[in-house]
């Protein structure tokens, strides 16, 4: 009871003493910040420019469409605007400039005629939401890979609200990624003696070898190639039960006839080895864009053994 008492008889003081002590933050005055959402950026050890250019990437897929898109997200910082507001993005050849020459003019901007802004260079942050994106559309026959460009992009206008100092701007290396990359709808069955769990979700079959080449290395990756490789994506394992509680991945190998062979994930190591994966007939439609793939494994602790169908169809 007496710690009760004297606890509750030092609030008032702890709470005058937080409140009048400098420096102390008072979050109620915090405004809204318009940025680019950007998550932490290893992928590049360029220097910094200064507080207005963060570094990061942009993977566009090169396949025989020579299309592609990826997107900018521009988000509110702190607390949602209570109406409309209209951003607008452009090149940002300013700070393009001084950060090119601080990494040895290694870098170009990616020509004009290589990509276009799919539906314009401004959006609209409806009032009480968080963010919206913005889509850039890639000619990749029109990239040359071989060169380093960076598509400079920043937030030009936001009427009146405050533009972010640290992520108002973006210098976004272009990064290729194979013809199999992208989002693919997964559906199938893993079937383990008399239970059958179904696969039903979206998937992400990724090729970060562009990585590998332009930064010589990728965060939380045991290895990876010099070259780019043209004809391996890897993906998540089966079922959630697998790759959510086990953390297998695999590599999916395509080959000139378009058959597939379906392996553990040596090519970068990721993932765990726990399952040992045995390829069945398995398949890819260059046309449609899908997997059907047959693999199986044997449990090592349990001795049970899984035999998976999926087929895999790409959405993005």
């Amino acid at each position: 009871m007496h710690k009760f008492i004297c606890l509750f008889s030092l609030l008032p003081l702890l709470s005058a003493c937080l409140k009048n002590a400098p420096g102390t933050t008072d979050f109620s005055t915090v405004q809204p910040v318009i940025e680019q959402l950007n998550p932490q950026n290893y992928l590049t050890t360029a220097n910094n420019a200064g507080a207005n250019t963060y570094p990061y990437f942009m993977q566009v897929r090169v396949d025989s469409t020579y299309t592609a898109m990826d997107s900018i997200y521009v988000e509110v910082g702190g607390p949602v605007i209570g109406k409309d507001i209209t951003v607008t993005l452009d090149l940002d050849t300013a700070d393009f400039n001084i950060f090119n020459a601080l990494n040895a003019d290694k870098y170009g901007i990616l020509p004009p005629e290589a990509y276009t802004w799919t539906n314009g260079n401004s959006i609209v942050i409806k009032a009480g939401t968080h963010g919206a994106q913005l889509y850039l559309s890639f000619k990749t026959n029109l990239i040359d890979f071989s060169k380093s460009y960076i598509l400079p992009i920043a937030i030009k206008d936001a009427e009146g609200q405050i533009i972010s100092k640290n992520y108002g701007a973006t210098m976004y290396t272009i990064i290729p990624g194979n013809q199999y990359s992208g989002l693919y709808e997964s559906v199938g069955k893993r079937v383990q003696g008399s239970v059958t769990n179904t696969i039903g979700d979206l998937k992400f079959l990724y090729d970060i070898s562009g990585f590998y080449v332009a930064q010589g290395s990728f965060p939380t990756s045991a290895h990876g190639p010099s070259t780019l490789v043209p004809n391996i994506v890897v993906a998540n394992c089966a079922d959630q039960a697998v790759y959510m509680g086990i953390g297998v991945q695999m590599d999916l190998i395509v080959h000139p006839d378009n058959s597939v062979t379906v392996t553990n994930d040596t090519l970068y190591g990721f993932g765990k080895q726990t399952y040992l994966l045995k390829s069945g007939p398995s398949t890819y439609d260059p046309v449609k864009h899908i997997f059907s793939l047959s693999y199986g494994f044997v449990d090592p602790y349990s001795g049970d053994s899984s035999v998976v169908s999926e087929v895999m169809t790409r959405v993005q």
